[in-house]
């Protein structure tokens, strides 16, 4: 019976100051929230991009395809202060993302996959940011319309501002590199892009 109470009293309290009740507080009482289920697809982004205009290929035109998976929720994000916290909150439920980035002219291609960050600005505006890594068919012989990357492996960081239509859509407008840190040799010329993607929610 005690325990009850006190249960009662910690759902309460947490009520008063706005606080969701954390699992363990619930479990005295006989409930049982439901269980945090992942999803490795929840939304598909597709768009075009400026293909390298600050060292052209000659090709001036990707298309890409991205897929993203629900929130993660990395260790410590149960904690009151951040899940309570939207400014903080973002750092520890990043995004998966996989996607390719294919060239119109048959010049450098590339597959990626990592973790993508939303940080919320203010009303529906967001700041978007990811890290991860990428798969590249550059050439190992760099010439007029092609770019050698060093390695077939490099790193991928991409950033920039959306827009939350609604509840499914959306739209972000982005500029991404890719390079491999001077890991392959000493040079290290790298791949930009700038475009946008829309993206549906399901």
């Amino acid at each position: 019976m005690g325990s009850k109470l006190g249960a009662l009293l910690v759902l309460a309290w947490s009520a008063l100051i706005g606080e969701p009740a954390m699992a363990a507080d619930l479990a005295p009482l006989g409930i049982e929230p439901a269980p945090y289920v992942w999803k490795p697809l929840t939304e598909i982004r597709a768009g075009v991009f400026a293909h390298n205009p600050i060292d052209d290929e000659h090709a001036p035109v990707d298309l890409t395809i991205v897929g993203l998976s629900s929130p993660l929720a990395l260790p410590g994000y149960a904690s009151e202060w951040v899940s309570g916290n939207r400014w903080a909150s973002w750092f520890f439920q990043p995004r998966l993302d996989l996607g390719g980035m294919v060239n119109s002219g048959g010049r450098t291609s590339y597959v990626f996959g990592g973790f993508v960050w939303r940080i919320p600005i203010v009303g529906r505006l967001f700041f978007e940011g990811e890290l991860g890594g990428a798969a590249n068919n550059a050439v190992r012989s760099p010439s007029w319309s092609r770019i050698d990357l060093g390695c077939a492996l490099t790193f991928r960081e991409s950033g920039g501002f959306g827009y939350q239509i609604d509840e499914r859509w959306d739209v972000v407008a982005s500029v991404e590199h890719i390079s491999h840190a001077t890991f392959c040799n000493k040079t290290n010329p790298g791949l930009t892009n700038i475009g946008f993607r829309i993206g549906y929610r399901f």
